[in-house]
């Protein structure tokens, strides 16, 4: 949950000195996915920025008295290994401290701006555990320049060392295709893809035994398109598909079973069937 400048592809045009100066339109980006959640049935996770929290908290309580799980995005959306530890858990703190002044008490789930987690600071994971957070949604095994991980694990396991006290990764979805992990099931791929390869794609996965997350920001909802001095790759990146995505997200939740991420994990936890793995942290690397 999160305003359309808050996207790294916009960072070089709307820097965090200038947010304060936009627009707003999360809120009624946020009520149109409320509305559309409400008219299917399902529960979703909502992963909030502290920065909007502290802006919108009556939007952060109405999801929250919706039935809807909240989790965290960090506080001002930063890109996570370009942060030294300090400056990750200042962040960090920011960010439950705004939730919990919107009334959010309980934050089991997070997950990292632009899945920027990366090998070299899985290191952080652990200082989420420390405050009270057991799910970690920032993996994302595919090749990718920003936040591309391929080696890590594709689907959800319990981190090595934390199984008495349990801190559950759960990795983006990917199907395994030629050889290569292929994302599909939020955000810019889901815009551009047809809902017919979606579909196909999911099930695809079921076959693999992924968990299909469905992710979603707010403003992939919006017919707003800021004119920023975004180049041609990075306006499509970003806007396109988003006049489809009301109809397709519809179409998607009308179709199956959801659960929040919360949910989902109480119920592997209660089977006993995560496997356990070690994520290389940065003091693999340096041996």
């Amino acid at each position: 949950m999160e305003e359309w400048f808050h996207g790294h592809n916009y960072l070089d045009h709307v820097p965090p000195s200038q947010w304060d100066q936009q627009d707003s339109r999360v809120e009624a980006n946020t009520d149109l996915c409320l509305a559309l959640l409400e008219q299917y049935g399902v529960q979703a996770t909502f992963f909030v920025l502290g920065w909007i929290a502290d802006r919108h908290p009556d939007l952060v309580r109405r999801i929250s008295e919706a039935g809807h799980e909240i989790g965290c995005h960090s506080y001002g959306h930063p890109i996570l290994f370009r942060l030294t530890e300090e400056e990750f858990v200042a962040d960090l703190d920011q960010a439950l401290a705004a939730l919990k002044r919107a009334g959010v008490h309980e934050c089991r789930c997070y997950r990292a701006p632009s899945f920027s987690l990366t090998p070299a600071v899985h290191h952080f994971l652990p200082l989420l555990a420390e405050r009270g957070i057991r799910i970690d949604c920032s993996l994302f095994p595919i090749h990718h320049p920003r936040y591309g991980q391929p080696a890590t694990p594709r689907r959800p396991f319990l981190l090595e060392g934390t199984v008495q006290n349990p801190f559950t990764v759960l990795p983006m979805t990917t199907v395994r295709m030629a050889g290569l992990n292929i994302p599909f099931s939020g955000g810019g791929y889901m815009r551009l893809l047809p809902e017919r390869i979606y579909r196909s794609m999911r099930r695809r996965a079921w076959r693999q035994n992924v968990p299909v997350i469905l992710y979603v920001h707010p403003w992939e909802l919006d017919s707003f398109r800021p004119q920023v001095g975004l180049s041609p790759w990075n306006r499509w990146r970003s806007q396109g598909g988003q006049n489809s995505m009301p109809a397709k997200l519809a179409a998607i939740l009308s179709e199956g079973r959801f659960q929040t991420v919360g949910d989902y994990i109480e119920t592997r936890l209660v089977a006993g069937d995560l496997p356990v793995h070690h994520l290389k942290f940065a003091d693999d690397f340096a041996n």
